[in-house]
Order: structure tokens, then C-alpha cells, then sequence
């Protein structure tokens, strides 16, 4: 699971590298399409960061939409780095792989930490919907923030697991990841047979529990949960599959091509976000022009949870 446009880009310097593979242009085509979603996205999770740090108060809910802005943003920065460094050097190479490995390393990073974040949020929300009174008399007051500084160790520890094992076998070719590393193999493979139906059942659950009940004052907040959690499953899962299918078949030689437009997808899921917030949070007919921090703000608010996080 590397970089979208990073190891799209990465590629395409290996084949030349390599003197292979000249005639490709799938890699090609992909980094030069996804730079301009890149950009809006850099710009959409930046205007979310900037709102939410200095015009929206902090509430639980928008302290799980922080950090996953900042983790789309790293995930759409290391992409545009990787494109903007493949096309410098494109005729040199003579270029760093250090840098290379950490701005991969990075992606890995976020795109596990939305992983993780968006499983914990649908989680969460389906006890306070269950369970409204033990919810919010039991909730921690700053359990956002503990949560999303332990994702944050999760995540790195996962990365860390990941990327020097099955993925550094699997990028060059190599032998199958379980032959080499067994147990970080089953470890991946169980986290996401693990966390995905996990996501995907309380969100489900959620949603139609909330629809029941008709609380039209949370029909904002959750209608948000649940469409990034459903792009999540479309645009960024998917790729996940296919990293798990190529660490133990890379012979497989159409692994590449679905891992590659995978890349891209993942670009579309980062950038998405914002615009989610936008059209769940503007009014049909407003009387006035709304500032873009109101908006923002109507798609997060949270009736069933007004307790404010420092």
C-alpha cells in the first residue's frame, strides 16, 4: 500500500531505471491526471484545518474531522512530492531514493490512520446510538484526543510492520511475502478481515437506527459519517485488497495494473472529504451568502453531544 501517485511515480523511474517497460503509460497518464485532484484536495483538507482552528469550536466530532484532514493532507502531499520530484529528475535519476522511502512511508502512515480513525468513529457512534444515557455519562471527556494520539501509535507501528516486510518484498518483486514474513502476513491480512466489517456493520447499523428514530438534529452529523465511510469503502479498500493479494501472489503481473489505478483512487478518497462536508452542511435555499465555516460547521454538529474538548 504506497503512495498513489508516489509510487505511481516511483514506477515509472524503475522502468526507466531498469531500461524496461518503456512503452507504459498507464503510470504516466495516472501521475499527470491525479496532480490537478491532488492540488484540490491540498486546498479543500487545508481550508478544513484552517476552520477548524481558528473559526469553529472544538467539539468531539470535529476533533476525529481534524485529524483526519491532516492525514488526507499527508497522504495528497506526499503524492504531489512524488510527482513533482519524478518529473525533475525525469531525465537524470539521480535523485535520493532516501527521500523517496520517507515520503512512501508517510502515505503508509495516513492512509492507515484514516483506516483506523474512520472504524473508531463508526464505532463510537453506534454506542451513543444504542446507548445514548451510558454513552454520555461514561465517555471520557477528552476521549477524542486519547483516541486519535493511540491511532496515531497504531498506525505507525502498522506502517513500520508493513512497509519493511510485505511491501519492500512485494515492490520488488520478490518472493511471496508469507514465505519471508509469515507473521507480519497473518498480521495484516487479520487486521483488515478484522476492522473492515467492523466499519462497515456499525455504519450501517448506525445509519438505519438513526433512521428510525428520526432525529432530524444528528441527520446531518451521521449522513456525513456515513458518506465518507462509504467513499472510504469505494475509492481506498479496494487497494488495500489488492496490496493483501499481492503479497502473497506478486507473480500475478495484473496486480500492478489494478495496484496503480488504485493509487489514483486513492487521491479521489483523500480529496473528497471537504466537498462531503460542503453539500451535507449548505442549506438548499439560504437567504444569504453563507461563510464556508458555517457550512462546514452545520454538516458536524452534533445535538446528542454538545460536550466541548479543549
Amino acid at each position: 500500500m504506497s503512495s498513489n501517485t508516489g509510487n505511481t511515480s516511483r514506477t515509472i523511474v524503475a522502468q526507466i531505471q531498469n531500461g524496461t517497460d518503456r512503452d507504459e503509460y498507464i503510470p504516466t497518464i495516472l501521475t499527470y491526471v491525479s496532480i490537478p485532484v491532488v492540488i484540490l484536495g491540498l486546498i479543500g483538507n487545508g481550508a478544513v484545518f484552517q476552520i477548524l482552528c481558528c473559526r469553529v469550536k472544538r467539539t468531539n466530532y470535529t476533533v476525529y474531522v481534524l485529524n483526519l484532514a491532516i492525514a488526507d493532507f499527508i497522504v495528497l502531499f506526499c503524492n504531489i512530492s512524488f510527482s513533482a520530484f519524478s518529473l525533475i529528475i525525469w531525465k537524470t535519476f539521480d535523485f535520493e531514493r532516501f527521500l523517496f522511502v520517507v515520503l512512501d512511508i508517510l502515505w503508509f502512515f495516513g492512509y492507515n490512520y484514516s483506516f483506523f480513525l474512520l472504524t473508531a468513529i463508526s464505532v463510537e457512534r453506534c454506542l451513543g446510538v444504542f446507548y445514548p444515557f451510558w454513552y454520555h455519562s461514561n465517555r471520557p471527556e477528552h476521549l477524542s484526543a486519547i483516541l486519535c494520539t493511540v491511532l496515531w501509535v497504531i498506525s505507525c507501528l502498522v506502517t513500520v510492520v508493513e512497509y519493511f516486510t510485505c511491501w519492500s518484498e512485494f515492490e520488488r518483486y520478490q518472493n511471496q511475502c508469507y514465505t519471508k514474513y509469515i507473521a507480519a502476513s497473518i498480521f495484516l491480512v487479520t487486521i483488515f478481515l478484522i476492522f473492515t466489517p467492523v466499519m462497515v456493520l456499525c455504519s450501517l447499523i448506525m445509519f438505519v437506527k438513526v433512521q428510525r428514530r428520526s432525529q432530524p438534529s444528528s441527520a446531518r452529523l451521521y449522513l456525513t459519517i456515513a458518506v465518507t465511510i462509504v467513499i472510504f469503502l469505494i475509492f481506498a479498500l479496494p487497494g488495500r485488497f489488492a496490496y493483501l493479494v499481492g503479497y502473497w501472489h506478486p507473480e500475478v503481473k495484473l496486480i500492478w495494473n489494478v495496484v496503480q489505478v488504485s493509487f489514483f483512487l486513492n487521491i479521489v478518497n483523500s480529496t473528497l472529504n471537504p466537498f462531503v462536508y460542503f453539500f451535507v452542511g449548505r442549506q438548499k435555499k439560504p437567504r444569504f451568502h453563507e461563510p464556508l465555516s458555517v457550512v462546514f460547521q452545520r454538516s458536524w454538529n452534533d445535538h446528542m453531544n454538545t460536550t466541548e474538548e479543549a
